[in-house]
């Protein structure tokens, strides 16, 4: 992951800085929970919402990165995953991707594998 983009880093790091605020004021606030406590899991909560945030952005960037690089349409991306043109639309040459974040991890291994 060290060729993530800058904005993908910033981005985890603002998820996680807001999930923790709104964490802790929704325990410590709200439901009375203890100072450390709320503090506690106030950061295991922000971190993993920053780090999925992080790793989804991460995924699409890269995605994108690979089509790019290898001139790939809908119609590749389709036939590389068994799905329909549509979940891979290309608008003004940017790629929008309409498919489940769980099955982004395995197009790029896919595009990467394609290449090597």
């Amino acid at each position: 992951m060290k060729d993530a983009p800058r904005h993908t880093v910033i981005l985890g790091i603002v998820a996680a800085v807001i999930s923790i605020i709104c964490g802790m004021l929704i325990l410590y606030s709200i439901l009375h929970v203890s100072l450390w406590l709320s503090i506690l899991v106030s950061v295991i909560i922000g971190l993993y919402l920053g780090y999925n945030t992080f790793y989804s952005t991460y995924l699409a960037e890269m995605i994108k990165i690979e089509v790019i690089n290898q001139g790939l349409d809908s119609n590749d991306l389709a036939e590389l995953m068994n799905g329909n043109a549509k979940d891979y639309p290309i608008i003004r040459g940017d790629l929008r991707l309409i498919i489940p974040r769980r099955k982004r991890a395995e197009l790029l291994a896919k595009l990467r594998d394609r290449v090597g």
